[in-house]
């Protein structure tokens, strides 16, 4: 597309890119395109380091870049800042002792490359590389626990995050003796990508209550494949299994039981799951973050299973067709594919566990103790995928076929061996593949080095770098301040809300409108008619259903096309003056940012306002909830102020249910002390969210906040409120 590459290009002047070692050709034709014609593209890479191939990324991208450029500048990065000097010579000797040339004399490496220590690197003379060789697991684990238990009981490391496992695959089946060693011995870990959510107790224990409420045991269990996962859930349900959520289970397997020819219950399959959580010992559960962070999976796996097999609420007619397909279709898959469990990706390396990870998992990361893993077992490289893209590539194939496997294994390790700072450890249960004795050959074993010397040792570890949180004025400070407790389940957590019609109500009345500004901004406002607005609103609404979003009942959607029919007819003047649709908005504080969007930014006379859609009825002016919006919209009014070097005239609220325009629009009066009283309202309620206050101290309004929450059965069973319901 011309006219958005001219656009793009224009904005453009210099570009960077880092890790080009793990491009593909096509991120290497859009990186050129978009710097012609000044080339002023500077990469930076490292080809041993290249992991990638699976996705298509080739070394080809990093060794023939200079070969684009007449002049282009080669900065060698030489100096090692991370790695004990015997460290750095170890893994040297490894990737040095491969020929990186074929037969014609094409090389695949950078010819004459060295790694040295940084001058700066402390270099103590201790063991910083040694084996552990085990006679089998067993032995192997042991040993591995006695040398963590030795560094953390002599001081040498502080946090047990300061060790990491590399291993291939971190699958239980290469996995699962070190996490059992280590639950064995108490010592913390961190795992989640081994794909063994479905081995944690919490979610074997829903499974059994899905299991008892839709009828899925005897003869349906006894043909099940998984049905351990069931069996054990039951027989862990039995110390639980206290009389109310005893009595809970058999009323809603009753209920199903009983329904007849044409009947339903206004229940969908995640609403079952909002009021388990109600009960011990799933209540209980839900004060530990790990286990409400897989209950939160738990919500969002039960959402996909609505929207793929288009289930609503339980019939008559469904009851049996949702019983299969959710054990012997969606449960049978996942648990044979196996799942992760949760990982910020924020702080991958949480303080106070053991990392188990992959080698892929740890590029970029450092440790001060790398223990590396997977010496034994079979590398096997991804050579398919080079076959299946070199129809699609100009160039044709790079590296020869017969040596993939030897440059990926050996670029794949190096990067494992490479993320030690100050102690590299070699492990294994049998003999290592021979393809390791440069880095192997003379290793001492643990626990036979000089434990004295690394009993001395005090290793410090770079705290990690954890970005700065977003924090959106909408979605973030105005949840908080409706109720601490939705802000812990549905924004730090991210449960599924399992029914979302208001969501989907607000969404449809906002994306429609803002087809009409971009309509305007376009210059195309006199194509603009009632068809044009009715297929717009058709579009989005069922790219909003694609999402998992809750159809809408016949009068709500209709509802929703007249709000925006009637601000488009009524407004006709406003859409003259439109300067901007959908504005992002963002302010960076010392430990946070603040985002936000403006809905319409408004310009005449070279004055500029503010207009924010909401979709329910207008509010009073004395009402709580104008204070809230005028400290939302003060906050974009400063930041609209930063970025256009004037400050907007005027705030206004456009509440789209109102029939007439004058009630319509609300304009909310504002001054400079206002926006600084905004700015410290902000801060205080992200230091609220940041010292994770989530305790509810002000009892909501049961019948405006509490009604539509999934948590209503949880926080009234905690004494939180008092709801009156059938469940």
């Amino acid at each position: 597309n011309k006219e958005i590459y001219l656009k793009i290009r224009q904005k453009i002047k210099y570009i960077m890119i880092d890790e080009y070692q793990d491009t593909n050709y096509i991120q290497e034709r859009i990186a050129f395109r978009l710097s012609q014609p000044d080339y002023n593209l500077c990469v930076v890479g490292d080809e041993d380091q290249a992991l990638y191939r699976f996705r298509g990324a080739t070394v080809r991208n990093i060794l023939e870049f200079p070969k684009h450029f007449d002049d282009c500048k080669i900065i060698k990065l030489e100096k090692n800042y991370r790695s004990h000097p015997k460290i750095i010579s170890a893994y040297s000797n490894f990737i040095n002792s491969v020929n990186w040339r074929d037969e014609n004399k094409n090389y695949y490496r950078y010819p004459d490359k060295k790694v040295i220590p940084a001058e700066t690197t402390e270099s103590q003379e201790y063991p910083a590389i040694f084996c552990i060789w085990g006679a089998d697991k067993k032995d192997e684990v042991d040993r591995i626990v006695n040398l963590v238990e030795f560094l953390k009981k002599n001081g040498t490391i502080k946090d047990y995050s300061d060790v990491a496992i590399l291993l291939k695959s971190v699958r239980l089946n290469h996995s699962g003796h070190y996490i059992n060693a280590f639950k064995k011995h108490n010592i913390p870990y961190f795992c989640p990508r081994a794909r063994a959510y479905f081995e944690n107790e919490e979610i074997k224990l829903l499974l059994a209550c899905y299991a008892i409420i839709f009828g899925f045991y005897a003869k349906d269990l006894n043909r099940y494949e998984e049905k351990k996962y069931i069996e054990e859930g039951i027989h862990h349900l039995g110390k639980y299994l206290n009389s109310a959520l005893k009595d809970y289970l058999r009323r809603k397997a009753d209920q199903i039981l009983s329904l007849r020819e044409g009947e339903s219950l206004n229940l969908t399959v995640s609403d079952y799951f909002y009021q388990i959580l109600a009960y011990k010992p799933f209540s209980d559960f839900l004060k530990d973050e790990n286990k409400a962070r897989n209950f939160s999976i738990f919500s969002q796996l039960l959402n996909a299973f609505q929207v793929y097999y288009h289930i609503s609420i339980v019939t008559f007619k469904n009851k049996d067709v949702i019983k299969y397909l959710l054990f012997n279709s969606f449960f049978n898959f996942l648990i044979q594919g196996g799942m992760d469990e949760y990982e910020d990706p924020d702080n991958p390396v949480p303080k106070g566990f053991v990392q188990i990870m992959t080698i892929h998992q740890s590029k970029g990361l450092e440790f001060p103790v790398v223990i590396v893993g997977s010496l034994h077992k079979i590398f096997q490289a991804q050579k398919q995928i080079d076959r299946d893209l070199t129809e699609f590539y100009p160039r044709g194939r790079f590296e020869p076929e017969n040596r993939i496997t030897e440059f990926d294994r050996t670029r794949h390790f190096y990067v494992a061996f490479s993320r030690a700072q100050k102690l590299l450890v070699l492990t294994t249960p049998e003999k290592p593949k021979e393809y390791f004795s440069p880095i192997w050959e003379g290793l001492e074993q643990w626990p036979y080095v000089k434990r004295e010397l690394l009993k001395a040792q005090k290793f410090k570890s770079k705290p990690p770098f954890i970005p700065k949180k977003f924090y959106s004025l909408s979605s973030h400070i105005n949840v908080y301040e409706t109720c601490p407790m939705q802000y812990l389940f549905y924004r730090e957590y991210k449960f599924q809300p399992s029914r979302a019609g208001q969501i989907l109500f607000g969404t449809l009345v906002h994306q429609t409108i803002e087809d009409i500004h971009r309509m305007v901004l376009d210059g195309k406002k006199r194509e603009i008619d009632e068809i044009e607005i009715e297929k717009f609103f058709e579009e989005n609404y069922k790219s909003l259903l694609a999402t998992g979003l809750r159809p809408l009942a016949k009068t709500p959607k209709e509802s929703a096309l007249k709000q925006v029919i009637t601000y488009f007819k009524q407004n006709q003047d406003l859409l003259e003056r439109i300067v901007e649709t959908e504005v992002d908005v963002s302010v960076e504080k010392e430990d946070y940012i603040i985002v936000g969007k403006v809905d319409l930014l408004l310009g005449k006379d070279e004055k500029l306002e503010i207009l924010d859609f909401k979709t329910q009825p207008r509010a009073d002016y004395d009402d709580l909830l104008i204070e809230k919006y005028r400290k939302q919209l003060c906050l974009y009014a400063y930041i609209i102020k930063e970025r256009y070097g004037k400050m907007p005239e005027r705030l206004y609220i456009y509440w789209t249910s109102e029939e007439r325009r004058k009630d319509a629009l609300m304009e909310l009066n504002y001054n400079e002390d206002l926006i600084q009283e905004a700015g410290l309202h902000f801060d205080n309620v992200v230091k609220k969210i940041k010292e994770r206050k989530f305790d509810v101290r002000i009892k909501p309004d049961v019948n405006k906040v509490c009604k539509d929450c999934d948590f209503r059965f949880y926080c009234s069973m905690q004494g939180i409120i008092k709801f009156k319901g059938d469940w």
